[in-house]
């Protein structure tokens, strides 16, 4: 047995690359079992195919190279005839002679390249991608090597610097940023910082600045001045890392942010100015019911008055707190309750000594809720003033709000003589029995506008409970 000849076999038939041999004429006369099924046929139709006449002409013409003494080298996409499959190959063809310069064999050593192939088109295809969207992209996108020079500058930021991006290319970002700078900020000091900051970004990958949008303002090349958000960011890879930067102009954003800001103080001017007003009517409101009580000779058309003068001044103060709040169209309560509460007392002729205990919750209620509730307040405050502590030199008024789970509780009670039930609404006020007087009534109205419930007790005081939704 020729050992050396079944040695070659065994390589032939068991390399993992596809073999095969071919005579002068190119037909191919044997191969191994890889080259089938690398070519996706079978032996019965490779072996005798004439090379030469294949379709492929890149092929043809490196074959022919091959024998012509010569070694032919092939790579790219084969369409086998055999098969109807499209194969990216890498292909080695060489032919050897004897002394005489006779043809004597051919060799063809082929390899499946198909997962480098396409790897490498799915990565140009990616580059493909991230070049278009780099050119086309609206913002501006700059890239700079690890070394801090630009290597790629995309029109945008040619438009929104004036600088164009065959003279950025392999220049230093921070010059480039330099020169953009404010001039009142431009100093030797200015430009250090930034080299430092950029090449220290490079070489430890962070920064105080990185990944986060700054707005700042910087002057083009043509003298314009831009307000902008910058973005510095790094970028890994195998050669260290690189910068990337992205530049946004905002300059007609910011402009229409200035003209909203504007809008919006007039506005709130304007209707501070409104609420200042009606301010000012009430005030000239309570002087003329406060004047014409003081000409009244009839006590009870006299308290009425001053009555009619406590309900609107409980409007204004308000009105002031809104005027003078930071919140057009909503106050605190906790603002507005307890002032309203010592104004009542100040400002009602009383002839003991009255304590009030206030506990308000810090909620933020629409005007047209607390407005209620202030006349809620008035009515209930003064009528215990008025009638709670016929005999005493003191008494307590307690005054406690807050908000319970989506319910609004506000609860106004006295330790005076309480309520007689002969004072407690009897039928409708269209009737004769009716015996609630106009303050309780009112009080009943303004709870109905806020779709809340009432509760009148009366133990060692009056107790009263409006509970609503605000």
């Amino acid at each position: 047995m020729d050992y050396k000849a079944e040695e070659y076999r065994l390589i032939f038939e068991h390399a993992p690359i596809g073999l095969l041999s071919f005579d002068d004429n190119g037909v191919i006369q044997t191969c191994n079992n890889r080259f089938v099924e690398i070519i996706g046929s079978s032996k019965e139709k490779l072996i005798g195919l004439n090379m030469l006449a294949l379709p492929d002409s890149k092929l043809v013409q490196v074959l022919k190279k091959a024998l012509e003494g010569g070694s032919g080298y092939y790579e790219g996409l084969y369409h086998a005839v055999t098969s109807g499959k499209i194969i990216p190959v890498r292909a080695l063809f060489a032919a050897k002679f004897n002394d005489e310069r006779q043809f004597s064999c051919g060799i063809g050593i082929i390899e499946d390249i198909s997962e480098q192939y396409y790897t490498a088109q799915a990565l140009r295809d990616s580059e493909e991608k991230f070049r278009l969207v780099f050119s086309h992209s609206t913002d501006g996108l700059l890239i700079a090597d690890s070394e801090g020079r630009v290597t790629d500058w995309n029109k945008a930021y040619e438009t929104i610097t004036g600088i164009s991006a065959e003279e950025a290319r392999g220049k230093y970002l921070w010059d480039l940023q330099y020169e953009c700078a404010l001039p009142e900020l431009k100093s030797q000091d200015v430009l250090l910082k930034l080299k430092q900051m950029i090449k220290t970004a490079l070489s430890t990958g962070t920064g105080a600045f990185l990944n986060r949008p700054i707005e700042m303002e910087m002057v083009s090349r043509s003298g314009q001045r831009l307000s902008i958000e910058n973005v510095g960011f790094i970028i890994p890879s195998s050669k260290g890392n690189f910068f990337g930067g992205r530049l946004v102009d905002i300059t007609a954003r910011k402009t229409a942010e200035a003209k909203i800001k504007a809008l919006l103080e007039e506005k709130s001017l304007i209707l501070k100015e409104v609420h200042h007003r009606i301010k000012n009517n009430m005030a000239s409101v309570i002087s003329l019911l406060t004047l014409q009580a003081e000409t009244m000779k009839d006590p009870v058309a006299k308290d009425a008055l001053l009555t009619a003068a406590g309900r609107v001044h409980s409007m204004m103060l308000l009105y002031e707190k809104l005027y003078t709040g930071d919140v057009v169209g909503s106050v605190k309560a906790a603002d507005y309750i307890p002032a309203l509460v010592q104004d009542i007392l100040d400002n009602t002729e009383v002839s003991i000594n009255i304590t009030p205990h206030i506990s308000v919750e810090d909620v933020e209620l629409e005007v047209k809720t607390l407005q209620s509730l202030g006349i809620i307040i008035n009515e209930l405050i003064t009528n215990a003033i008025k009638y709670a502590f016929p005999a005493s030199q003191e008494g307590t008024i307690s005054i406690d709000f807050r908000k319970v789970e989506d319910t609004y509780v506000l609860v106004v009670a006295d330790d005076g003589c309480g309520i007689s039930s002969e004072q407690v609404r009897v039928g409708t006020a269209s009737e004769d029995r009716y015996r609630e007087g106009f303050g309780l009534t009112l009080v009943r109205l303004m709870a109905e506008q806020l779709y809340g419930t009432l509760d009148i007790s009366s133990d060692h005081g009056t107790r009263v409970t409006l509970r609503c939704k605000g």
